[in-house]
């Protein structure tokens, strides 16, 4: 390798290649990368957010009718609205 003598780089490149000494360096770690999951918190954070999604989608007055109408036994669930709300479809 050929160094250009540009404002003494060549001076200080020669005085550390006669010095030898090498610099002392700590052993490295291997880097690795982490990734944790917090299964909980996620869910906890799903539910918040359907809760308060349905707080605003509900109106009162459906709330207690359907309300009624489990009491009464009369409410009947389609299964169909079911799979596909299970599905999220």
């Amino acid at each position: 390798m050929e160094i250009k003598n540009i404002s003494g780089i060549l001076n200080t490149y020669n005085k550390v290649k006669m010095s030898g000494s090498k610099v002392k360096t700590a052993p490295t770690t291997a880097k690795t990368d982490k990734v944790e999951f917090n299964f909980a918190r996620s869910v906890e954070a799903a539910k918040s957010n359907l809760a308060a999604q349905i707080s605003s989608d509900a109106a009162a007055e459906k709330i207690s009718s359907l309300s009624e109408s489990v009491e009464n036994g009369s409410y009947q669930v389609d299964p169909e609205a079911l799979v596909d709300a299970i599905l999220m479809f």
